[in-house]
């Protein structure tokens, strides 16, 4: 038959017949598999943590979903997971929970899980921001218990992103619980181990955070006089409850340091048993409204660079929903900023709600009258006139301004954001809003790449470059090509926003990818944070993404939790799992090489961190078409090195360090 086609015919339709047998690599694409995973959480999240709970190999998901019950989903090795919190957990599950993180501390041979918390819960449901206290949950035959009491590290604080380091050089893994800093508490803090207990380093470890004082900026000067340079330093700034660390290798010498960023950021040396500042040594520009950072040999230099995220996180908003309704955001005041405000006129009775759950309703002052006695409420225009005067501080109010006719919701609390829904019983007829302008996207992200001077700005061009208002980010090569893609959860105050995808071409140049490559997420909820893990072994990095972000708020309840399985390509790639030396058996702060076709890449072990979340800490590198890596190098924490030659690809490896 095929012998009476023509010959181009037969070329073609042999070469139809033989596409089946070829893996075409079509890019990054996602399948979002959630339910068929077993996933089927919605609200408050605030921060996830992939670790090997029951040690299997196989990534195991937790989600402490803020001050809800957590979640512990475990891997069947199936693809699908299961929630054993019920089995393996008790706690308070009203607990004002952020970051967690996994690591082996007490190294015996299982991962454990430590837990950051900011506020109090009282018995009436109202919280005392900074004195809740942080939980250790040690995994002890098959379930989690909270000892961080008797270990030294039930401390308050406003808790948002812990990092597990070796910070002394003495082995054990200290912990730094980074926290938001007030005038109370002071933020974050270093605890040193000490044989499975804990205490807060001294001050001649020489770690801080907080504004530079003045023998600081004398130091700077006097280290720029003496080499004869001029140095900015790091001008790097985090608002207050996006402050987050991480390990990153900045200065090139396989060493990583320590960064923390916070107003402003700082990096931090870890050499001879102490933390040297090395901030002042960096040539960057200026960066404010940090909310995360990816860090990443994006450009294939061998140098680290950092993608940073910006934008103001949950800023006032106003909406109309229809004909009836609006609802929205108010900033709290400051010393710099007036209260926001809502003006709006309304046919009949205005039905309020005002939100956080947690605040007392006598901080809400409606008219020159008083409280009301339930969150969601109705008002007559006679029930709220204002009598002359100003209205209070430290409240939100709610006036009927007879002489205009029309309603004034007013937010007076300091640093407080107040949502609101608004329901007119007639027709909204008039509605604006006073000391702010609606929301729209306003965040320029920042792609800084590193050099033997410093840190240099690169163009984010076309659609990558544009406006946006994500808020978390994590750096992985998820379509195995041997560079680093990056993925962000972005997220307006009132409804969710598309997640974006930049696809690098080995350049350091990114290209905004379609729909996320099919990882767009969900609209409903405010979109919170994601993390990395090839949870089904297959060699490529999968997407948990969650949208419960700020659990105060009525918008989140519908935010699911989102699992997009990565469908892979033909590309070849390698996972390597480390163990070092006890009693640093998670090898936090090695290094890992590979050669590849000629092309070299690195990774920090670092545990996986960024702000509030962790992704699993195995180490993956594509490998593109090559399926053998040429040579393999380790730099554990105590120095030594491991090298292998000749490594197959396609597979999960496990290196232990020689004892």
């Amino acid at each position: 038959m095929l012998n009476r086609l023509p010959r181009c015919a037969r070329i073609a339709l042999t070469l139809l017949l033989l596409l089946p047998c070829f893996r075409v690599d079509a890019g990054i694409r996602f399948e979002e598999v959630t339910a068929r995973a077993g996933i089927e959480h919605r609200g408050t999240s605030w921060g996830a943590s992939w670790g090997d709970f029951n040690g299997d190999g196989w990534p195991d998901l937790w989600v402490g979903n803020h001050n809800t019950r957590p979640v512990l989903y475990l891997n069947d090795r199936r693809g699908g997971f299961r929630d054993i919190v019920p089995e393996v957990w008790t706690g308070d599950p009203r607990a004002d929970t952020h970051g967690a993180a996994w690591a082996d501390f007490d190294s015996d041979g299982d991962a454990d899980l430590v837990e950051l918390v900011d506020a109090l819960a009282k018995p009436d449901g109202s919280l005392v921001p900074g004195q809740g206290r942080n939980h250790l949950f040690v995994n002890t035959d098959g379930r989690l218990r909270d000892e961080a009491d008797e270990r030294g590290l039930a401390q308050p604080g406003h808790g948002l992103t812990p990092l597990w380091l070796d910070a002394d050089g003495d082995g054990d893994l200290d912990l730094l619980a980074v926290n938001a800093r007030d005038k109370q508490w002071g933020g974050s803090v270093l605890y040193l181990q000490d044989e499975g207990r804990f205490a807060r380093a001294p001050d001649a470890l020489g770690f801080r955070d907080g504004r530079p004082d003045r023998w600081e900026r004398a130091w700077k000067l006097w280290d720029n006089l003496v080499h004869w340079r001029w140095r900015k330093g790091l001008r790097w700034r985090a608002p207050r409850f996006l402050v987050s660390a991480q390990l990153a290798d900045l200065t090139g010498d396989h060493r990583p340091e320590l960064v923390l960023l916070s107003d402003p950021a700082r990096v931090f040396a870890l050499k001879d048993g102490r933390l040297e500042d090395i901030s002042h040594t960096f040539d960057a520009p200026a960066v404010d409204e940090i909310s995360d950072a990816a860090f990443g040999d994006f450009d294939g230099d061998g140098r680290t660079d950092v993608y940073l995220t910006r934008g103001e996180y949950l800023p006032p908003d106003m909406v109309r929903e229809g004909e009836h309704r609006i609802l929205g955001t108010l900033k709290g005041t400051s010393s710099r900023r007036p209260p926001h405000a809502v003006r709006f006129a309304c046919e009949g009775d205005a039905i309020f709600a005002i939100y956080p759950e947690w605040m007392p309703l006598s901080r809400i002052r409606i008219g020159s009258s008083g409280s009301p006695r339930t969150r969601r409420f109705r008002l007559r225009p006679e029930e709220a006139i204002w009598r002359d005067g100003p209205a209070p501080e430290g409240k939100v109010t709610i006036r009927w301004l007879a002489a205009e006719r029309v309603w004034e919701l007013r937010n007076g609390i300091r640093h407080q954001p107040v949502d609101y829904i608004v329901d007119c019983e007639g027709a909204l007829t008039r509605a604006e809003p006073v000391g702010f302008a609606p929301f729209r996207p306003r965040g320029r992200d920042v792609l800084l790449l590193g050099t033997a001077e410093g840190f240099r700005p690169a163009p984010l061009e076309g659609a990558a470059g544009e406006d946006t208002a994500c808020h978390y980010v994590v750096a992985g090569d998820f379509d195995n090509d041997m560079d680093e893609d990056l993925y962000m959860v972005c997220t307006g105050p009132v409804h969710n926003l598309p997640n974006r995808l930049l696809e690098n071409d080995g350049a350091g140049r990114f290209t905004l990818v379609k729909e996320a490559g099919g990882a767009a997420g969900s609209m409903a909820g405010r979109g919170d944070t994601v993390v990395v893990a090839d949870y089904d072994r297959d060699g490529f990095l999968d997407l948990f993404v969650t949208n419960g972000a700020d659990p105060t708020s009525p918008f989140v309840a519908d935010g699911p939790h989102q699992l997009f399985h990565n469908l892979g390509n033909g590309n070849h790639w390698i996972e390597i799992d480390l163990e070092g030396r006890p009693p640093n058996r998670d090898a936090i702060g090695a290094v890992v090489e590979v050669t590849a076709g000629g092309r070299r890449q690195f990774r920090v072990q670092g545990g996986g961190m960024h702000r509030m979340s962790q992704s699993h800490a195995r180490i993956h590198f594509g490998l593109g078409p090559n399926a053998t890596v040429q040579l393999l190098r380790v730099r554990w924490p105590d120095g030594a090195t491991t090298v292998l030659k000749d490594v197959p690809g396609n597979q999960v490896l496990s290196i232990r360090e020689h004892r």
